[in-house]
């Protein structure tokens, strides 16, 4: 047992797993600060040092350029993510707030959501390579704008439309009702309740018509443009801001910077879900406020107030990018850092051959000629062309590695995006959940898992630094758990909904036949405690207290007279005058019976929350495999085109198909002059097993795109070792032809006679050279 323990640790101490935790250790041939300063006068001109400095035009003070740094870009690129981050979670918050308000199903909310990914099909790609080539922070503050635009649009709808005259009739018809009581409390209020929403009556009264509204197609087209204009800034976002922040810090550093704006950017979604339910526990219309529960499925929030604030958000944080210069000053040192080290390393290497020196690349020569390599890199650059774009295209569909990166990322952000635009509707319908505690809870589950796994999966990679397979194989294992994670929250749900009325596998109650209800859902728990009424008219009601909070509704003839239930919460006070006359009659109120859910509720959210957290670690590991997968010039056409595909064929096509299969599990659809509108009741259980079973096979799916990234990620260079490609261009000739110096009996100083070389002895190469003899 010792022997295999031992054995164990000698494994783990192996420099090929854990290489820079175990031998950290100062880089060697390091140049100093007057070698660093020679090279910047090398390789670069006043033209270069322009570009670096902060500003716009000519204001340019000297007091910005302190500014002009990688960490306060970090700091706006993650302010963005995260104003940007809470827009997409917020609008999937007060997704089913916005079907009930303007009549749509949620396969029309899925065409609207998918406004966003289209502009991204259309636009990523070029917008990548082209913008890869300007000054990207300002291509990515026109983004940013386009984004803070967006947010005005979906807001416009109520500016222009209003709470809509659902919400106005609901409020009127309660305030009528509290005038009628405060006039005369004695009296009990008695109206026939043909239809559901709070005693609404059809017979042309104050209550007639109450949520009889009719579907828009001007709202429905705004929220599309909207979508449309933040796909802009998405795919500006992410193939050139990402790029211009890799470009502008070490890659050894990477991860960790990376996972820092993963942080800030999945922390705008939680932002966003909370936000979401803090709008939502407000009325439609805020000067007004309705005696309802916000349990209630009548009940309206404030959808659009989230909109408003997260446009100045975005407004302000857009204009800060503008200032930022085209190449952080930091890039320059480092790249003329890089020269003197390469310089440094050759005299070092001159030195330990005791005299069998190499021509031309030695003592001061020696920092010319990798200057001369690092600005002919630069001044070789491709031009943005449409045949420089078919070149490049070409370069990054015959790489497999990214290729299978590719597969991956599509599959398993189509599961995602399945699950997680409709998992407050889930939330909502298999819990009983509010709008607003449905949103909360989702946002709680991504907090916890966000700052637990992924800030863990960066701090690994950046003090651990696994081999690049190592970190693909861990891919495999997440991504078999978060498949086996979708089908065990499958079992974790609440009992089906047991409906008295119109509802397939329930039955009408006699009593009501003749009541002529409505198909409008406003669920009513009777007394009992136990069975739950479709309406309110379904259980004979004929006389309601608005006072009352919830809804109290009387003299229900399909409810028999029992005063005393099982609960307390359904106790009526005698003095508020709402048992009717009937002495038969019994009683209810609005909404969901009380029922044991809360339990099955907490062990599915504890549930996310482990699956999320664990998942979350692979996250950072995956996004830096797939941008070390192309070469520096490729990144943004690499990111553009992931976008162009995870748009096409994950984003657009999982919320239309998700929708679709979700309605299927209907039972109840809301009916306006004969078009059909938003669902009111599903069938809990076939909905909660689509919602898991479909995103579990399809995250299974994704495993084939893992195992070739496993396969072909044994070489990568996954955090920079090289030196920025110089190495390979090391090993190109100086184009000035050197003659050997004669061999010298006796050892020569490596730093003034830098360019002697034995006759019989083949030049001293980089490691990289495998052709060449090493010393």
């Amino acid at each position: 047992m010792g022997k295999r323990f031992k054995r164990l640790v000698e494994v783990i101490d192996k420099p090929h797993l854990f290489g820079a935790l175990r031998n950290q250790q100062k880089e060697e041939w390091q140049p100093s600060k007057e070698v660093v300063r020679e090279a910047k006068s090398l390789i670069f001109t006043e033209e270069d040092y322009a570009e670096t400095r902060c500003g716009i035009g000519s204001f340019s003070p000297p007091w910005l350029q302190a500014l002009a740094r990688k960490e306060t870009y970090l700091a706006v690129f993650c302010m963005v993510g995260l104003v940007q981050g809470m827009f997409f979670s917020y609008t999937v918050s007060v997704i089913s707030t916005l079907e009930k308000r303007f009549k749509l199903t949620s396969k029309q909310t899925g065409v609207i959501l998918c406004g966003n990914d289209i502009s991204q099909v259309v636009l990523a790609m070029l917008l990548g390579y082209y913008g890869n080539y300007g000054h990207r922070p300002r291509w990515v503050g026109v983004g940013v704008l386009c984004a803070a635009l967006s947010c005005y649009l979906a807001a416009l709808p109520h500016l222009l439309y209003g709470p809509g005259q659902d919400a106005l009739d609901l409020v009127a018809a309660m305030n009528a009702h509290k005038e009628h009581l405060l006039g005369n409390a004695n009296v009990t209020v008695k109206t026939a309740l043909r239809s559901s929403a709070a005693g609404v009556g059809e017979d042309g009264g104050a209550l007639g018509g109450l949520l009889a509204g009719t579907a828009y197609i001007g709202p429905a087209v705004l929220f599309f443009v909207s979508q449309f204009f933040v796909g802009i800034s998405i795919s500006l976002f992410y193939s050139i801001g990402i790029t211009y922040l890799d470009d502008n810090v070490n890659k050894k550093t990477y991860p960790l910077y990376y996972s820092g704006t993963l942080l800030l950017r999945i922390l705008g979604p939680v932002l966003g879900y909370l936000v979401g339910g803090r709008c939502l526990s407000t009325w439609i219309d805020p000067a007004e406020s309705p005696n309802l529960s916000l349990r209630d499925p009548r009940w309206l929030g404030a959808w659009w107030l989230g909109f408003l604030f997260l446009g100045c958000g975005l407004t302000f944080v857009g204009g800060l990018l503008f200032l930022f210069p085209r190449r952080l000053p930091g890039t320059l040192r480092r790249e003329a850092k890089t020269v003197a080290r390469l310089a440094e390393r050759e005299k070092a290497q001159e030195a330990a051959a005791a005299g069998i020196g190499v021509a031309g690349v030695g003592g001061s020569r020696g920092l010319e000629y990798f200057a001369s390599l690092a600005r002919n890199r630069r001044e070789q650059r491709d031009k943005p062309t449409l045949k420089n774009l078919r070149v490049a295209l070409r370069r990054i569909f015959t790489n497999k590695l990214w290729l299978g990166n590719l597969f991956n990322t599509v599959v398993v952000v189509f599961a995602y995006s399945a699950y997680w635009n409709f998992k407050p509707k889930y939330l909502e319908n298999q819990f009983r959940k509010s709008a607003a505690e449905a949103t909360y809870y989702t946002g709680v589950v991504s907090l916890a898992s966000v700052l637990m796994g992924t800030g863990l999966g960066g701090i690994i990679l950046r003090w651990v630094r696994p081999r690049p397979h190592l970190v693909a194989a861990y891919n495999i294992f997440i991504t078999l758990f978060v498949s086996a994670g979708f089908l065990a929250l499958m079992f974790i749900g609440c009992p089906k909904l047991e409906v008295m009325g119109p509802v397939k596998g329930s039955q009408v109650p006699p009593c009501s036949e003749e009541c002529g209800c409505s198909a409008r859902f406003s669920p009513m728990c009777s007394q009992d405690n136990t069975t739950l009424f479709y309406s309110s008219c379904y259980a004979g009601c004929t006389a309601v207290d608005t006072f009352a909070n919830p809804v109290v509704f009387s003299d229900c003839g399909c409810i028999g007279n029992t005063t005393t239930t099982t609960n307390s919460t359904l106790q009526v006070d005698d003095s508020l005058g709402v048992m009717g006359s009937g002495g038969g009659a019994g009683f209810g109120v609005s909404g969901y019976c009380p029922e044991e859910c809360e339990t099955p509720f907490f062990y599915y959210v504890i549930a996310q929350i482990v699956i999320k957290t664990i998942s979350s670690t692979a996250r950072v590991g995956s996004s830096v495999i797939l941008i070390r997968s192309v070469s520096d010039e490729d990144k943004g056409l690499a990111l553009g085109t992931l976008t162009v595909f995870m748009s096409f064929f994950a984003f657009i096509p999982a919320p239309i198909t998700m929708g679709a299969i979700i309605d299927s599990s209907c039972l109840v659809w809301d009916t306006t002059c004969g078009r059909t509108g938003n669902c009111w009741l599903y069938d809990s259980d076939k909905f909660r097993t689509v919602m898991h079973l479909v995103p579990a096979l399809v995250v299974l799916l994704s495993v084939f795109g893992d195992l070739v990234v496993f396969y072909y990620s044994r070489r990568m260079d996954l955090y920079g070792d090289q030196d920025d490609n110089l190495l390979e261009m090391h090993a190109t000739p100086p184009t000035t032809p050197v003659t050997p110096a004669p061999p010298s009996p006796t050892p020569t100083h490596p730093l003034r006679d830098a360019h002697s070389q034995s006759e019989d002895t083949p030049p001293l190469c980089p490691p990289s050279e495998k052709d060449c003899v090493q010393t």
